[in-house]
């Protein structure tokens, strides 16, 4: 029966619908991340921009990029926000300055208060390199 009820949605073209509300659901995240990022972050770090998927990739910029994303994450953990430190992306231990941010599981108001978490621990992490 199951089958059937998946076969019948897919056939009356509700699948199709259901991937136009997804697309447009990430759309609107993935903008708000956007926007979050450039309100409390701005020049700080650079990201990019997919065409698809559910991440974004930040780099850290200018003194900040001397914080590594490993320390970081310890320091947004407890901040309570989460992301992918970039050297677990990479078998050599690269982009100690990078990080994977998803922009998927979270409401544009719950990625808002990330956001300033996030650039609150990026804070704390730079006054702990240099001691201030």
């Amino acid at each position: 029966p199951g089958q059937h009820i998946v076969e019948r949605f897919v056939r009356q073209g509700g699948y199709d619908d259901h991937l136009a509300g997804l697309r447009t659901e990430y759309r609107r995240r993935k903008q708000a991340m956007d926007a979050s990022i450039a309100r409390h972050l701005g020049s700080r770090v650079v990201t990019t921009d997919p065409e698809g998927g559910f991440f974004l990739w930040v780099t850290l910029q200018g003194d900040d990029a001397a914080v590594a994303t490993p320390r970081l994450f310890e320091i947004a953990l407890a901040e309570g926000v989460a992301f992918i430190p970039g050297p677990a992306l990479s078998p050599s231990g690269r982009f100690q300055d990078a990080f994977r941010l998803c922009f998927a599981s979270t409401s544009p108001e719950r990625t808002e208060v990330g956001v300033q978490r996030l650039a609150r621990a990026l804070d704390l992490a730079r006054a702990e390199l240099t001691g201030r």
